[in-house]
């Protein structure tokens, strides 16, 4: 029993030694979990007084450009201009058979913008405080697909 003491208070010290050393990373690690992955691309403070449009697809909806009057963006006659709303804001996309460009991104109040572009591909997300939205078009071998997802609460 004399053994014992010293040996559970030698203990208990050398675990509280240890978690002091290693709870900031575990710390880290769990709160890294509950985050978005980190996304490149520029951050747009603005937003709208009123947002009285009208509701976009339904989110994780597939969307496809539908026939409408030809428009001219960037010598692109056959784009056809998209809007696509979200809990966060909206993105007006050109979309053709071959590519889609960015015409707007206006994000909700309490939001800001996030835009990534890439061969093949453009993500606009709206981060707010407890929630995301993102509006992923890709084009990659394939005729542009516009998807709407959100994230959080």
């Amino acid at each position: 029993m004399s053994y014992v003491a010293p040996w559970a208070a030698a203990t208990a010290l050398a675990v509280g030694l240890a978690w002091l050393g290693v709870r900031d990373v575990v710390r880290g690690a769990v709160s890294d979990r509950s985050t978005p992955p980190p996304i490149a691309g520029p951050v747009i403070h603005a937003s709208p007084p009123d947002r009285s449009a009208a509701p976009g697809p339904e989110p994780g909806a597939a969307a496809r450009p539908a026939p409408s009057p030809r428009s001219e963006d960037d010598g692109a006659a056959d784009a056809h201009i998209r809007s696509y709303a979200a809990r966060g804001g909206r993105a007006a996309m050109a979309i053709s058979a071959t590519l889609v460009r960015l015409v707007s991104a206006t994000p909700n109040p309490g939001f800001e913008t996030r835009v990534t572009e890439a061969q093949g591909w453009l993500r606009v997300d709206f981060l707010g405080k407890d929630h995301t939205s993102s509006v992923i078009a890709s084009w990659y071998q394939h005729a542009p697909i516009v998807r709407v997802y959100e994230y959080g609460g």
